[in-house]
This record gives C-alpha cells, sequence and structure tokens, in this order.
C-alpha cells in the first residue's frame, strides 16, 4: 500500500546514494567500482558481476541516527532503517555464451511504507539531501559479460516507486461533504552501465561505471465539484513534487594490490546535482513557478584500504574508507532555505568469511560517521519581497550521521 504523506521536508538524496549498498561497499566509503564482485555490483558497477561464477545469496539490515541541527536545535529528521536483499546467479548457457553472463538482483526496502512523500513549506529551514529519510522501495536488476580474459561489461537497471492519483471532492444528496481517492503505484527507471579491467599479470585494476539520475516523485490531482453548495469556486490544484532525487553520476576508479593481503583503492566521481529537482512544485497549475534551487555539479573523492588474510579456516578482511563529498547547494541567500554541508565520510568494516565449509557463508558489518562542516547561510534582504518574511538574518546548520549495519550471504 502506498503512503503519501505532506509533511514539511525536502527533496532528498536515498539511502543508497548516501550511504552505499551492500557490506563491503558501505565499509570502504562507497568504493567499489573496479573491485565489486558480488550483488552490490548492480549499483556499484555491473560489470564485477561478469566475474562471479557462483550462485550468491545475501540479506542485510542498517539503521543510522540523524543528529542534525539548525541554529543549535535538533532538526526534525527521522532515524533510518532498510532492509536490504541481494541474489546473483550465473546464467548457464552453451556455445558461445558458456560461463560468460551473470544476473543479479538488489533490493532495498524501508521500515515504513513503499513510496511516502513530504513536501516542505517554502522558506522553512531544513537539510535537502539528509534531513527526514526518504521512504522509498528500490529494485535493481543488472547482468555483467565476460568480455575476454581482462574485461568484463556490465548494464542494469534501477527501478523506484512513484505515485500518481486522483482526488475528487463533491457534495451528496444529504448536502455533506465526501471524497474520492484513487492511487496508482508506477516506477521510474535509471540506466546503469559499467566496465571492468583486471588482469593477472597486474596488480592495478580499473573500473568505469555510469548512472543515470533517478527520481521519486507524486502526482496528485484534486479536482472539485462544489459549485452548488459554496458561494465561490475552487480552482483545480495538483500535488506534484519529487521526494527523492539522486544525480546521475560517472565514477572512475582504479585499485592496486600492494601485497597479497593488502589493497588500495582510489575513485573520482562526478555528480550531476546541477538538475537537481525542486521538493515541490506550485499547487496552482497556472501559478508562478517556484524559485530554482540553483544547486552545481560535484567530484567526490575517496579513498579505500582493504586487507584479507586466512585466519584458520576463517578468511578475515578488515576495511577502511574515507571521502570528502562537497556539497552541491549555494548560500540560501533567498526565502528558501534548502541547506547543506560538506561532509566527511569516515567508514570502517570488517569480513568473516567460510569458504571452506559445504555451505559457505560470508558476514560483513560496517559502520559510517558523516561529520558535517559547520555552515552559516546569510539572509539578503533585497531577495525579499516582503522584508517581514525573514525568519532570522542567518540560518547555521551543523550536526553528524552515524549509520552501521550488516549483510549475511552464502555461496549456493
Amino acid at each position: 500500500m502506498a503512503t503519501l504523506s505532506l509533511w514539511a521536508a525536502p527533496t532528498e538524496a536515498s539511502p543508497l546514494e548516501l550511504y552505499g549498498f551492500g557490506g563491503r561497499s558501505a565499509a570502504m566509503a562507497g568504493s567499489g567500482v573496479a573491485s565489486c564482485a558480488n550483488f552490490d555490483c548492480v549499483y556499484l558497477n555491473p560489470a564485477g558481476l561478469g566475474r562471479v561464477r557462483h550462485k550468491l545469496l545475501t540479506a542485510g539490515a542498517s539503521y543510522g541516527n540523524l543528529d542534525l541541527k539548525i541554529d543549535g536545535s535538533q532538526s526534525r529528521g527521522e532515524n533510518t532503517v532498510s532492509t536490504t536483499f541481494g541474489l546473483v546467479v550465473p546464467l548457464r548457457l552453451g556455445g558461445a555464451m558458456h560461463e560468460r553472463l551473470t544476473l543479479a538482483l538488489g533490493i532495498m526496502v524501508p521500515r515504513k511504507a513503499v513510496a511516502r512523500a513530504r513536501a516542505p513549506e517554502l522558506g522553512e529551514p531544513t537539510f535537502a539531501l539528509l534531513d527526514s529519510r526518504s521512504e522509498i522501495v528500490g529494485i535493481q536488476v543488472a547482468l555483467g559479460y565476460v568480455l575476454s580474459d581482462s574485461w568484463t561489461l556490465g548494464a542494469g537497471v534501477l527501478a523506484l516507486a512513484t505515485l500518481e492519483g486522483l482526488i475528487h471532492v463533491d457534495v451528496d444528496g444529504a448536502g455533506r461533504f465526501r471524497t474520492q481517492s484513487e492511487q496508482t503505484l508506477k516506477s521510474d527507471y535509471a540506466p546503469v552501465f559499467g566496465a571492468q579491467y583486471k588482469s593477472a599479470a597486474s596488480p592495478w585494476a580499473f573500473g568505469l561505471s555510469a548512472r543515470g539520475a533517478s527520481t521519486a516523485g507524486y502526482d496528485i490531482e484534486i479536482t472539485n465539484d462544489l459549485g452548488a453548495s459554496l458561494p465561490l469556486s475552487l480552482p483545480l490544484l495538483q500535488i506534484i513534487g519529487t521526494p527523492q532525487y539522486d544525480p546521475a553520476m560517472v565514477a572512475a576508479e582504479a585499485t592496486y594490490q600492494v601485497n597479497p593481503e593488502l589493497t588500495v583503492s582510489g575513485q573520482v566521481e562526478f555528480k550531476r546535482w546541477s538538475q537537481y529537482l525542486r521538493p515541490n512544485k506550485n499547487p496552482l497549475p497556472n501559478g508562478a513557478a517556484l524559485p530554482s534551487p540553483g544547486f552545481h555539479d560535484t567530484v567526490v573523492p575517496r579513498l579505500a584500504l582493504e586487507w584479507i588474510r586466512d585466519v584458520g579456516a576463517t578468511e578475515l578482511s578488515l576495511r577502511s574508507g574515507y571521502s570528502f563529498l562537497y556539497s552541491p547547494a549555494p548560500e540560501m541567500t533567498g526565502p528558501q532555505s534548502l541547506l547543506d554541508n560538506h561532509r566527511h565520510l569516515m567508514a570502517v568494516g570488517l569480513g568473516l568469511a567460510w569458504p571452506g565449509t559445504k555451505y559457505p557463508f560470508r558476514l560483513d558489518l560496517w559502520a559510517q560517521n558523516h561529520e558535517l562542516v559547520g555552515r552559516t547561510h546569510r539572509k539578503d534582504p533585497s531577495l525579499f519581497e516582503n522584508p517581514a518574511d525573514i525568519r532570522s538574518p542567518s540560518v547555521y546548520g551543523d550536526g553528524r550521521i552515524l549509520i552501521g549495519g550488516f549483510t549475511l550471504g552464502v555461496k549456493l
């Protein structure tokens, strides 16, 4: 059942975009474009699936605490809780396609609803990409292909739930108001493409991944037939918005195997935040357009380490990563206050695997600390039609996000 809640909150980035997908990548601050080889490839780089030759089944969960503050007061952001499922299946084909194709499925399910939307009031300070996690189901399907001993390619699609509906208000024969509501749950699709290069003769590996913008929106039309009951006519209303927006991106990554146990990864990701969509639109079809958020494109650097060693029958993996996420939001000098901050992302993780057992299990634990760089937004009275609309001469935002989770997988 789809849930639509029109609360004051902004267009948010999804948990996938903020924290990563899977137990390994999240522990490495989002790295893995050149080295992923599990269900998390459906989001990171589907080319990595080409190197998987066993069926893999994975489930996991995550919980995050948002400690975000505006002018020293706690914002009304909600904690984030999600469940993750993953499946990887090599396709047993013959001829030229023998051991060349691998199919994978990845699902992220929120705790409360299939589709949940909130619309902000213009001018209310809110964290544009962090506050009040967007509740949305994300389903990802991808295919990896072995082109040669060194090259693999991949393609996939990310599907997000969107909500369309109609609400009609009229009066029955007894003069009582009544409403009729219809809601339809649809999907928005974003393509994902990737390539990986890895040679057995070289300690280097490379990956390139591109993903289209993904959105989850709502479009509710409110009509009425009240002309005979009221001394005025009510206009057609449209509740239109985008509670979740992840930008189109391109990521390039290189890994270097320092020795048989230690691997270093470096990544640069371009994010097209300049196409960021407003969280809501004017409810009057012919009304004036609300101001553009004015977001700009960003480049995100990442650095990660992974150390793997066999300890008896157990394969032990220690992981860590760091990323500096530049904010795409300009200083909010005008009426709107869609706040965002630069962030230091520090991640750690632990992996335990038992490859020699009948059903080889793998447990991956991860944790992240997102430390917001404090930022002040100073209001410019010349940008306001009425200076009385200025709630405060400046708005200051800071805080942190602590999030962690696990995945438990088995090789079938």
